[in-house]
Order: structure tokens, then sequence, then C-alpha cells
């Protein structure tokens, strides 16, 4: 069935940007994060402290939201971000358990439970014998982390993310089941639209920095405040606003005025800190990192696509890695940490280490995409195309989801 609007022709700038912010979180994780959970993975030829690209990545998965909402039914559209999202998710989560399971154990210096319910679910015993034991996930990490209620429990220390980057998807799936349901809505004027944006940004900066003092929070109001995302619902509104500001539905002093307070927004929610730190390394690159790709995200949602010296030919290599940005989402960061510490063991240097890691990333996210993103996503949307009546629109879903990580 032919979609219900033309196929725009794709844009390389919004691929750039999508490389440059998943790269930036990779290589943020495993040179800089990386050392910070794990002290021996150090030795890096330099460090990345700078924290924007999941930011970047949200922004742009907001702005693109709306693009293609408008094509179709909202609950068509919010099911084919479902069958894109949530398959590969959890595939990811599975063999990022299996694997830590087998690797943590080894790192510890512990013997391995007897039988395939001790290794996947047993308690290993003894004390760890290595100087660096690594945390051995469990049972209920497993469980947890498949239902995308980690930031529910781990407060109260009842599961533990699988990997840190997994926080981004269940806060996406919050998004768009939000946008699903209040699009069609008749009272969605445009100034009530553009009155919901400021309250995305202040609300949530009013709760937290007004209503709450940071260093005494009750723990139950930080499970909700990060459960339901509000930390980072600035993202989401300033995606939106700069899609109405390149449609020509805001103006250029409001949509100033939006990238100032999502620019204070995100300092202020990655570090509430940050007074006691002037000088913490991440904050200043983390700023000026988000500052400078907000302000190509509105290059790229405005003005004509980007024809770079040199870029033509890269753009091929660009394209391809944007189309499993996703999948390199999923599996760099807990993979990387486990690939790089057996890397140590072996005695290979952090020079060499850091573009092995990379590589392994980019081979594990192609194959996630193509094994299990795509095919599955296909299938699901292809039982319920057949479920539908014929003459119906429907969503082409033309443009990678772009999700961040937890940087």
């Amino acid at each position: 069935m032919p979609d219900a609007s033309p196929r725009t022709p794709r844009k390389i700038s919004w691929d750039v940007l999508r490389v440059v912010a998943v790269f930036a979180v990779m290589l943020g994780h495993v040179t800089h994060q990386g050392a910070l959970l794990h002290p021996e993975l150090v030795g890096y030829p330099f460090r990345v402290t700078a924290q924007f690209g999941a930011a970047i990545l949200l922004v742009i998965s907001a702005f693109f939201v709306c693009a293609s909402l408008r094509k179709g039914r909202p609950g068509r559209w919010l099911w084919s971000r479902v069958a894109r999202l949530v398959p590969a998710y959890l595939v990811a989560v599975t063999v990022t358990y299996v694997v830590a399971r087998y690797a943590t154990i080894r790192f510890s210096g512990l013997p391995f439970p007897p039988g395939l319910s001790g290794f996947l679910f047993g308690v290993p015993q003894g004390p760890p014998t290595d100087p660096s034991p690594w945390y051995i996930p469990t049972g209920a990490d497993l469980l947890g982390n498949l239902g995308m209620v980690q930031e529910w429990g781990w407060r109260y220390e009842l599961f533990y993310y699988l990997d840190g980057a997994y926080w981004t998807l269940p806060v996406q799936l919050i998004a768009f089941t939000a946008a699903a349901l209040l699009w069609p809505r008749r009272w969605r004027t445009h100034r009530l639209t553009v009155a919901l944006l400021w309250a995305l940004i202040l609300v949530p900066l009013f709760l937290r920095f007004v209503v709450f003092d940071p260093l005494s929070t009750p723990k139950l109001v930080e499970t909700f405040y990060y459960g339901l995302g509000l930390h980072r619902v600035h993202v989401f509104a300033i995606g939106i606003a700069i899609w109405l500001w390149a449609k020509r539905r805001l103006a250029h002093w409001h949509l100033a005025l939006f990238l100032l307070a999502a620019c204070a927004a995100q300092d202020l929610q990655v570090f509430p800190f940050h007074q006691a730190l002037p000088n913490d390394p991440e904050r200043w690159p983390s700023a000026a990192g988000f500052a400078i790709m907000l302000l190509l995200v509105c290059l790229a949602a405005r003005g004509p696509d980007w024809r770079f010296p040199g870029l033509a030919r890269i753009a091929p290599a660009v394209t391809w890695l944007a189309g499993i940005s996703y999948g390199l989402y999923l599996v760099h960061q807990e993979l990387g940490y486990i690939l790089a510490r057996a890397l140590l063991n072996v005695g290979v240097p952090g020079w060499l280490r850091l573009p092995i890691v990379l590589a392994a990333a980019v081979l594990g996210g192609w194959a996630i995409t193509a094994g299990v993103e795509r095919p599955v996503h296909r299938w699901l949307t292809a039982r319920r195309d057949r479920r539908d009546k014929p003459g119906k629109p429907q969503v082409k879903d033309s443009e990678p989801v772009s999700v961040g990580g937890a940087s």
C-alpha cells in the first residue's frame, strides 16, 4: 500500500549529526566513564569527557517525531516505533547478561556455579581473587532490564542496570506514547503547544531545585523523577521547538530563548552539583558540545543539505553508520568494557585497545541491526498492515530512530 505522503530525499546533514553524536557517546564511555567504573581501564591516548551525544540524539529523535507523526495515524506510528526499538533491545539485554555473567565471574577470579541454571543465576562461592572484581549481574537484574524498570529499583538495591546506556529507551517510549496520545487532540493549538514546551523545560527544574533540594531529595521522589524521565524532557521540548521553527511556526527570537533555556536545563540536570565543583572536567566540554550541536541541528533543520568538500565521498559510510546507530548504542558500553578488560588482560596497550573496541562495537551494532532490528520491525509492521483495511494511510518509517546513550 503506498505511503500517505511522498518521501522526501534523505539529507546527509542528519546522518552526519547522528554519527557525530553516537561516536561522542562511544568515545566518552570507552575513554572516560569506563575508567570511572573500572579503574584499570586506562591508558588510552586521549579522554573524551564531554556528555552531549545522548542528549543530541534525543533532540533529533523529537524532531523526527513531529516530522513522521503528522504523516499518518498515531496508533500505527507508535506501533512502528515500538516494533523497531523493543525487540532489538530485548535481544541486546539477553546477550549482555549472558556475556557479563561469564566475563565478570572470570574477571573476579571466582568459580562458576555448577550447571546451566547455576551459571545463569547462581551465586559464585568464595571471595574474589582479583584485586579489581566486577559486579556479577543477577537474575533480578535481568528481569528488571527486560522490563525496562531499572530506574524504579536500583536506588533500593533491588536490581541494577546491565548497561548504563539503557536508561534512554524507557524515556523515549514514554515520550513516544505521550506524543501519540496528544497529537490528535482538538485542544492542541499552537499557543498551548508552545506553553507545553516551556513547561517541559521549566517544571522539572522547579521541582528539582525549588520544591526539593537536590542534596536531600527523598529516594521515592528521585525514583519517580528519574523513572518518568523528567530530568531529560527538555531535550524533547527543544527538538519540537526546532521543528516548529523549521516550519516557520516559531519566530527566531522565540527559538533563541528556547535554545538558551534548553542549554541551561541540560547543564543543571546533568551537573546539579557543579557549584561545588567549578573545575569539573566534564561540565564545560559538555555544555559547549551540547550548545554547538544544537546550532548544527538548527542548520540541518532549516538550511540546505550540507555539501562540504569531500562529504560526498564519505556519504555512503556516514549513511550506513547512521542507519546502525541504534544498534551501536545498544551494544557498545558494557560489552565494550568487557572487551577492553579482556584485551587488557592479554597485554594490549590502550592506543590499540581503543580502535579494537570501537570496531567491535560497529560490528556488533551492524549485527543486531541487520539480524534483529530491521527484519523483526518489517515482520511486526507487516502483520499489522495485513489486519488493516485497504485504503488507510500508512506511516513510512524511513528515518532511523535516534536513541541516545548514557552520556
